[in-house]
């Protein structure tokens, strides 16, 4: 390869790097270990993205509400992140995950489930 061409992809993967957003592990919601969640957080979309599963699903469905704590966007008035919390219906099935976008996310910090049903 010849040199300008590599340094135009060593930039470019750099970049790429550099955009990506990381998404965590898999962690138990901090009242039901069966249930798991991992969240991706865009800082340029101001939003995170979760996902859930349940780790005794069934042939059916698993339904349930959950509390999902979170750092918001929006900056208290002692100029740090706002602690926030919204609630969630979700609904997974043997071959997807449930999902969730939260508005206005930094990063979620802790998930609890208040209500569930396995079908």
């Amino acid at each position: 390869m010849r040199r300008p061409h590599a340094v135009v992809f060593t930039l470019f993967w750099a970049a790429t790097l550099l955009c990506q957003e990381k998404q965590t592990e898999w962690m138990a919601a901090s009242n039901n270990p069966d249930l798991q969640y991992r969240s991706q957080a865009f800082s340029r979309a101001k939003a995170c993205y979760l996902e859930f599963r349940d780790q005794k699903q069934g042939k059916g469905s698993t339904t349930f509400d959950v509390i999902v704590s979170y750092n918001s966007t929006d900056l208290g008035s002692d100029g740090k992140p706002a602690k926030k919390t919204e609630n969630e219906h979700i609904v997974t099935v043997p071959t997807r995950t449930g999902t969730s976008r939260i508005p206005s996310c930094f990063a979620v910090t802790d998930a609890k489930v208040n209500f569930l049903e396995r079908h």
